[in-house]
């Protein structure tokens, strides 16, 4: 029994983390109505600054290729000058983030605000890659470091001092927003910011003061787990997937229940590395990391609990949809000219052409669930996962040939999108983008990680495709990488792209977009809504599992990493940057945006910058939020001179249309999609 209090006591540390991350988390979201996906980012560097100015009296400021540091002192600044610092740091980023990306952002749609905090948790991972780099570092504690005996156990102090801050900051978060001033000025703009404007009480004003002490909350929790946690650049922002379940669980708005919630998810996956060693039976690998999110998953789906509705007045719209005017022969010229692509490219222009076309069919997998339907999934990286270890099992194990192979791993995919597509029935909007990225961080522990199903730290080797005998891989002898695997590539992606672009015309594509526009609406108007989300959810799966399947061919092997929690954020960057609801936007992001794709090799080979594309990724996401949340391929579509329009005049050209058939698909008119702010 001692030996669980030990585990229990040492739970409290982890769980303080995230109690704090989501007290302001919790914070963010009543003065601003922004579920901040980088307040583990913002802790992550709060903890580098404070090791800076502890080892070194170097103050680390946030940016790269310029001066980035200042020395304060000659040596190391003590802890407590050090951490007054630090603070005060938090406090100015807090200022610079909410003016330059969140206040123009008060009244976007869901989807926007989750983007634009993305671009910024990408773009300050990238700063402390490029600044720090990802050698874990360590800093000396400001709290006690003593120990004591209880129960026969010896138990260090800094844990229950830890604890103790979170209590007391829960305790007086309360009582302060409960009862001053402040606090029923923060309430008043959360219910309704024009009301509150009228009494003399600025909106802006109370959101800004109320991000700057959430950020300082962030950069104290930083500081306070450095000493126990290794600081590097991911670790740390993966904090802030625990921490958005204890906020949602809390509902973004209970700071007692938020706190309690985070301290019990520490304590929990404490006690789950104790029963690992006391029950042999139980997984070895990942157990203690999958189980509370999926306990967050069963509660807030069974209880339905729903983010509390904020009184902004007006509307806000979703990003534009395209309509596809001649489905068939964008495809036929787009094939022709990937066509023309992979015989003249060659090396590693030919293979990033190849990972475009990946990126491409994983983006459009977002095109439907995300452009079409309105739900927002961060999970699409473990569908293509799943699919991509399971070509492996079929192909390797059971003799399964291609394309039966291909095809089975996909479908594989889709009862896991049905299951994590379950809680949409109940909940929408930003928390079900928390409920599927604790999904995704649950998969990434339980089944990414195990063995026998992932291959461990290796991977598990995906066969070639073969055809009546063919080989039709991207590697065969010393020729690599081979034409026929790209025109295979085009092949299924051109058929995937004229679906999803058909599917945008159909009656079916209506349904969805219907149900996206306003869902009570349309299930007045008969629309079954939960079995059209279903469907979404299943066919988002379905294609995201080919893309998965694809890249296991071209990478001939298929590991945990490609798959992780947070590659779903940047997949999610790059296709709302181009486009999300569009197919043209699926294209763009795969061709120009995507990590190991054509452009970004070009770049990272004629001028040696690739090591930048996460940071130009991520202010580019956050810009794109704020100027532009239709994306690239809107603005190029619409431009009266420019690619899209050229391309659709060479389109017409070179593949007349039949008559009659242009017009009636101009006929159709789009259905509203504005939301009303206060629903």
């Amino acid at each position: 029994m001692s030996t669980y209090l030990l585990f229990f006591l040492l739970g409290l540390g982890g769980g303080s983390v995230y109690a704090i991350l989501g007290l302001g988390l919790v914070l963010k979201y009543r003065s601003a109505g922004v579920v901040d996906f980088a307040q583990g980012a913002v802790a992550m560097y709060g903890a580098y600054v404070f090791i800076g100015l502890r080892t070194s009296g170097v103050l680390q400021l946030p940016w790269i290729v310029l001066p980035h540091q200042v020395t304060l002192s000659a040596h190391g600044i003590p802890a407590v000058p050090a951490l007054l610092i630090t603070l005060a740091y938090g406090a100015v980023l807090g200022v610079l983030l909410y003016v330059l990306v969140y206040r123009p952002l008060l009244r976007a749609a869901p989807l926007t605000k989750v983007c634009a905090s993305v671009g910024v948790m990408l773009s300050l991972e990238a700063i402390a890659v490029l600044n720090f780099g990802t050698t874990p570092t360590s800093a000396p504690s400001v709290l006690p470091t003593g120990s004591f005996v209880l129960a026969g156990i010896v138990v260090p102090v800094s844990q229950l001092w830890l604890a103790a801050i979170v209590i007391v900051l829960a305790a007086g978060l309360a009582a302060a927003y409960r009862y001053s001033r402040f606090g029923l000025a923060t309430r008043a703009g959360a219910e309704n910011d024009v009301g509150a404007a009228l009494v003399g009480l600025s909106a802006n004003r109370i959101a800004a003061q109320n991000w700057v002490l959430a950020t300082m909350l962030a950069t104290l929790s930083g500081v306070l787990i450095a000493p126990i946690s290794e600081v590097d650049p991911t670790s740390y922002t993966l904090f802030v997937v625990p921490a958005l379940g204890a906020a949602l669980i809390g509902r973004f708005s209970s700071f007692g229940v938020t706190a309690s919630a985070g301290l019990l998810l520490g304590v929990v996956q404490s006690e789950i590395v104790k029963l690992q060693t006391v029950f042999t039976w139980l997984p070895q690998q990942g157990l203690g990391d999958g189980v509370p999110f999926v306990l967050i998953l069963v509660v807030m789906t069974l209880s339905a609990q729903r983010l509390r509705s904020r009184g902004l007045l007006g509307t806000w719209h979703n990003p534009s949809i395209g309509r596809p005017a001649r489905p068939v022969a964008t495809a036929v010229l787009t094939f022709a000219a990937g066509l023309v692509a992979m015989f003249a490219l060659h090396g590693s222009d030919r293979v990033a052409l190849m990972a475009s076309l990946v990126s491409i069919c994983l983006c459009l997998s977002l095109v439907v669930l995300t452009g079409y339907v309105g739900q927002v999934s961060l999970a699409q990286m473990s569908f293509a996962g799943i699919s991509a270890f399971m070509l492996s099992h079929l192909s390797q194990n059971w003799g399964v040939p291609f394309p039966f192979s291909l095809l089975l791993a996909a479908l594989a995919a889709v009862p896991v999108g049905l299951l994590i597509g379950l809680p949409a029935l109940r909940v929408r909007g930003v928390n079900l983008a928390v409920i599927t990225l604790a999904a995704a961080a649950a998969m990434d522990a339980l089944v990414f990680n195990p063995t026998w199903f992932s291959g461990g730290l290796g991977g598990r080797n995906v066969p070639p495709p073969t055809l009546f005998g063919l080989n039709l891989g991207v590697a065969q002898g010393n020729s690599y990488p081979r034409v026929i695997f790209g025109i295979l590539l085009l092949v299924i992606v051109a058929l995937v792209g004229l679906s999803v672009a058909r599917l945008r015309n159909s009656p079916t594509g209506r349904m969805l977009i219907a149900v996206r526009s306003n869902e009570r609406a349309a299930a007045a108007a008969g629309i079954r809504v939960a079995p059209a989300k279903l469907f979404a959810f299943a066919l988002s799966a379905f294609i995201a599992g080919l893309a998965g399947g694809l890249l296991g061919y071209l990478q001939g092997t298929a590991s945990a990493p490609t798959f992780a929690t947070f590659t779903s954020l940047g997949l999610l960057a790059i296709a709302f940057v181009a486009g999300i609801g569009r197919v043209a936007g699926a294209v763009i992001a795969g061709l120009l945006m995507s990590a190991n794709g054509f452009f970004v090799n070009f770049l990272n080979e004629h001028l040696s910058i690739g090591q930048y594309q996460t940071i130009v990724a991520g202010i580019a996401l956050a810009l794109t939020a704020i100027k532009n949340p239709d994306g690239v391929a809107s603005e190029l579509a619409n431009a009266a001179r420019g690619p899209g329009r050229w391309l659709a005049v060479l389109r017409d050209r070179v593949l007349p249309a039949r008559a009659g058939r242009g017009s009636a698909q101009e006929a159709l008119a789009d259905l509203p999609d504005t939301v009303n702010a206060a629903d």
